[in-house]
């Protein structure tokens, strides 16, 4: 049976249109090539656990395409709340993110989402892009500002008046596109959430999904079991360096777990690591390296392995070369990079050799102007008042953690133009919280439920920064715990005193101070 929403709306302001929905196809806007539009009180969308039906009063939804080929659709409710929140998308993008359209779309939000210029059964799915250079350039930096531009158009002609403030929410491939605005794109959102994002894009599918998915390849390949051994010992070694017993490792930077402590003293057994495990384990920690030792892309950071969202999915996989790790990485360099459907993973040169380049390399002159969205260069949108906020799992199995903090790093520097206040020019418009025991944008075993949204909105409308952000970690039917989320480079530290299920507990600081 599907399920059922009951769309509840926030601070809603009823608004007379300007143009009846049915009648938005009439009028023209900005690279607009095909446009429906209907107004229903029920709508049935997709979802991860079957069709959801959602039960409201007057939505019209608008159902388009942007040249050449962006598909999107905007929802846009009777009782508006004077905003829009455009949302992101995951992996290779080619779906609209109805799931996430619908949080904004029940606080009163006008809502919308892309396929990003293609469509595809599967976010693993790159054949689209073979012969359709339009199509990845589409996904990989245009498709949501010719998205944003088109969506103010059409609330202005609705709604009779532009929207008193616009947003971005995405995570993975969306904080990529978070970036990419951001960067690119300063005047399209007045706030931009930017999560987990796979903003170094060339370097994240050479360092990240190939050398990551290739260490735990053949006879490095861990089972389930040995998954587990491995997050159960880093735990019991690294846990309380923050001075919480409580599974979760606020900075993993600082354990030096080894992994040569599980070798096994004879044969293979469930309780040990064989020599090309513990390899295998040291390549993803250790990440990518060319020929002279220099870092090409860091790599995952100890914590937070087991569970079905960690390494077991993401790094593993169930059989070998089964990772989602390969399973993102190949159709990137065989649709997008090499142009041959049969290309073998395994060919890929990590390193330049006898004078011929680096695969690394080919990637990043070929497309790394376009997809990498690592221009530390934000004035544009500081200027305009535009807010940031990013944030990172430090347990992410998929994106390495440590690319965030470079980033942001680099945003710092760049700020203190040989000064001494780079971090606090910064966190004028832009903060980056670490969220400690979070895989790749949900879940593990850290306070991992938290909005961003509401930080985001008391910034951008009433000036307030946000200074700590409250997450929770739930069992069936209850919190378990609490923990409050600290812009970087602070983190929670506990006050010796307080129950520690209680965020009121922690308060944020930076080690040493």
């Amino acid at each position: 049976m599907p399920f059922r929403w009951i769309v509840m709306f926030a601070a809603a302001v009823p608004l007379l249109a300007q143009t009846p929905c049915e009648q938005l196809p009439t009028l023209s806007f900005p690279g607009v090539t095909t446009l429906s539009a209907s107004l229903t009180d029920h709508v049935e969308v997709p979802g991860g656990r079957g069709p959801q039906q959602l039960e409201i009063d007057g939505l019209c939804r608008v159902i388009g395409n942007i040249e050449p080929q962006v598909r999107f659709e905007l929802w846009l409710p009777a009782k508006w709340n004077r905003k829009l929140m455009v949302v992101g998308n995951g992996g290779l993008a080619g779906t609209i993110n109805y799931t996430q359209m619908l949080p904004p779309l029940r606080r009163g939000y006008a809502s919308s989402s892309t396929d990003t210029g293609h469509s595809s059964a599967s976010t693993n799915d790159g054949s689209w892009a073979l012969g359709h250079p339009e199509r990845v350039r589409d996904f990989a930096d245009r498709a949501i500002h010719v998205l944003a531009v088109a969506d103010q158009a059409i609330l202005r002609a609705f709604y009779g008046g532009a929207p008193a403030h616009s947003y971005f929410n995405g995570c993975s491939q969306g904080g990529h596109e978070a970036l990419i605005e951001a960067q690119r794109y300063p005047e399209d959102f007045d706030g931009i959430i930017a999560g987990d994002p796979a903003n170094n894009w060339t370097r994240h599918y050479a360092g990240g999904h190939l050398w990551t998915g290739l260490a735990m390849d053949g006879d490095a390949f861990m089972p389930p079991e040995k998954v587990q051994l491995l997050a159960t010992k880093v735990n019991d070694q690294c846990d309380l360096l923050d001075g919480v017993a409580d599974g979760v490792l606020t900075d993993p930077r600082r354990c030096q777990f080894r992994p040569e402590s599980l070798l096994c003293p004879g044969a293979d057994a469930p309780t040990c690591l064989t020599p090309a495990q513990v390899g295998g384990i040291n390549k993803v920690w250790g990440g990518l390296r060319d020929e002279h030792g220099d870092l090409i892309y860091p790599g995952i950071v100890p914590g937070g392995e087991g569970g079905t969202g960690g390494w077991q999915n993401w790094i593993t996989g169930l059989t070998p070369g089964k990772s989602a790790h390969l399973n993102l990485g190949i159709p990137f360099y065989r649709f997008m990079v090499f142009n041959d459907p049969e290309w073998d993973y395994h060919s890929f040169r990590f390193e330049a050799r006898d004078g011929v380049a680096s695969d690394v390399d080919t990637t990043d002159e070929k497309l790394g102007a376009l997809f990498n969205a690592v221009n530390p260069k934000l004035s544009a949108f500081k200027a305009r008042g535009g807010k940031l906020i990013q944030y990172h799992g430090w347990s992410d199995p998929d994106i390495t953690p440590l690319n965030s903090i470079d980033y942001y790093e680099t945003v710092v520097r760049l700020n203190a133009n040989g000064g001494n206040h780079g971090l606090r020019d910064t966190k004028e418009f832009y903060r980056l919280f670490m969220v400690p025991g979070m895989q790749h944008c949900s879940g593990g075993p850290g306070a991992t439920q938290f909005s961003m949204v509401g930080a985001l909105e008391a910034w951008v409308e009433g000036g307030a920064a946000p200074e700590r952000v409250i997450a929770q970690h739930s069992v069936p039917g209850s919190v378990d715990f609490s923990r409050p989320l600290c812009p970087h480079p602070a983190e929670a530290v506990w006050d010796g005193v307080g129950d520690v299920k209680e965020a009121a507990s922690f308060r944020c600081t930076i080690r040493g101070r």
